[in-house]
């Protein structure tokens, strides 16, 4: 799967002793820290060990057999002639009915219909779709990283957020004590806004939850240490290349390269075998018949010569798998054409949530704006006496909820991107 280099700015200012870590370390590392990528090299070795016998077919192949057995009736001479061999001084014992023969046979073969060639295709082709389905599988893996990162940074905001807003609560919880002195505000005041201040308290608790259990995810998942100092870098806005290198598409051509190999393993299954033999055996009877008829012994023989084996039992079927590779492929066609058809449709709808993002963030910086002017404006009320602390309070809350959805808003089209980015490649 191709890779495309992401350039990383900071977003936040970092301590000297806090780790930086970013998006692209986090994939890299996720990718290699992942059990399933054991599995890469099992398969290049079980490749290998394929391809090797395969060519292993080539070299002579030797074959010892041991037989002894009992026959029925053997050739003999007729009796006519057994008499005149007789006259002669010549005693035609005949051959036993139980005879004997140990034997070893080398072949070579010399031309095999391509069989072997299509072995070591067969092999490469289900090699590469045994790597390309893990590449589909690993490609899921950046989706679950994206979450935990982004998750992160999300968090890291609304930290912030919280931050700002009890610091925002508690200089207006001094206001309110400055005008209980001076008996311009009540205790009920005060209390209203210690509410609000717990209530912040809480979520923060929360939010610190919650980002230390995506930290722990997001370190176990790819084997860095993330400490709860440590700052994810936030990506650039990345520019979408191109579609067309998801691993789905490059398993769907592993497939039609198995059926590549399939069909010419179908024809050198019609294919005649051509090759050199030669054996040796030592028994009883050899090959000279008529001595063995007269002596009767055990001796050593052998013979040699080329071989041409044809089976025609394989043509019977011969076009019924064409027909069902041809199947197959269609299949296969058929499936990726629906994969791209699904592809496009995410792929507009991730982009039309980038352009909606992008279209709510245009205001956010002003809303931002009125948002903090009014409740400059209410805090000077109230501390006039002419707006109540639930009133102050609404306008705190409101300002607060602005940069909260500003910067959420913000990472939320950061991740749609990248989202889109893992969706098209």
């Amino acid at each position: 799967m191709k890779s495309y280099t992401l350039i990383i700015y900071i977003a936040t200012s970092v301590l000297p002793l806090q780790a930086q870590i970013t998006w692209t370390q986090c994939q890299t590392a996720a990718r290699e820290n992942y059990p399933l990528i054991k599995q890469y090299d099992l398969v290049k070795q079980s490749t290998d060990y394929s391809i090797a016998n395969a060519a292993k077919a080539w070299l002579p192949q030797v074959s010892l057999t041991a037989q002894a057995g009992y026959q029925s009736d053997v050739a003999a001479f007729p009796e006519e002639m057994t008499a005149m061999f007789g006259q002669l001084g010549v005693n035609m014992k005949g051959l036993n009915r139980d005879q004997y023969r140990v034997a070893l046979e080398v072949s070579q073969t010399l031309w095999d219909g391509g069989q072997r060639r299509a072995q070591e295709e067969t092999a490469r082709a289900d090699g590469e779709f045994s790597r390309q389905s893990l590449e589909v599988e690993m490609h899921a893996l950046r989706e679950r990283v994206n979450s935990l990162y982004f998750g992160i940074l999300i968090l890291h905001e609304q930290l912030n957020q919280n931050t700002l807003l009890q610091d925002l609560l508690q200089s207006n919880l001094q206001t309110v004590d400055a005008g209980i002195d001076h008996g311009v505000a009540t205790l009920s005041d005060r209390q209203a806004i210690q509410v609000e201040l717990l209530t912040a308290s809480q979520q923060r608790v929360q939010i610190v939850s919650a980002a230390a259990a995506y930290r722990k995810m997001l370190s176990m998942m790819t084997g860095i240490s993330i400490g709860k100092t440590d700052t994810l870098e936030k990506p650039s806005r990345q520019v979408i290349p191109a579609a067309g290198n998801r691993p789905e598409l490059h398993l769907f051509d592993a497939q039609q390269q198995q059926f590549n190999a399939q069909e010419s393993a179908l024809r050198s299954s019609v294919m005649p075998r051509l090759g050199l033999f030669a054996q040796g055996f030592y028994g009883n009877p050899g090959l000279n018949l008529f001595k063995d008829m007269t002596e009767n012994r055990w001796t050593w023989n052998y013979l040699a010569g080329i071989r041409l084996q044809w089976n025609f039992g394989s043509l019977y079927t011969h076009g019924n798998n064409r027909s069902k590779l041809a199947l197959a492929r269609m299949r296969v066609d058929s499936q990726r054409d629906v994969f791209l058809f699904n592809l496009d449709l995410k792929m507009i709808q991730q982009q039309e949530a980038i352009d909606k993002m992008t279209q709510i963030m245009a205001d956010d910086a002003e809303i931002i704006s009125l948002r903090t002017a009014i409740r400059r404006t209410s805090e000077a009320r109230f501390a006039g006496g002419t707006l109540t602390v639930g009133e102050l309070l609404r306008d705190i809350n409101a300002e607060s909820r602005a940069r909260q959805a500003k910067t959420l808003h913000e990472i939320e089209q950061i991740k749609s991107i990248y989202d889109l980015l893992d969706t098209v490649n």
